[in-house]
């Protein structure tokens, strides 16, 4: 089973997955802090937080 979590960036931002979309673009701060809500929501719903 997977999951995917998506804000629709492909209607967004055009270089994405495309060979313009290089790390630099990226805005590492904010994804780290998406991924640590998302682990606190999935510890969550498993019962485990």
């Amino acid at each position: 089973m997977g999951c995917m979590v998506t804000d629709t960036a492909f209607y967004r931002y055009a270089p994405y997955h495309t060979p313009a979309d290089t790390p630099e673009k990226l805005d590492y701060e904010r994804m780290a802090r998406v991924v640590t809500g998302l682990a606190r929501t999935i510890l969550d719903l498993a019962g485990q937080e």
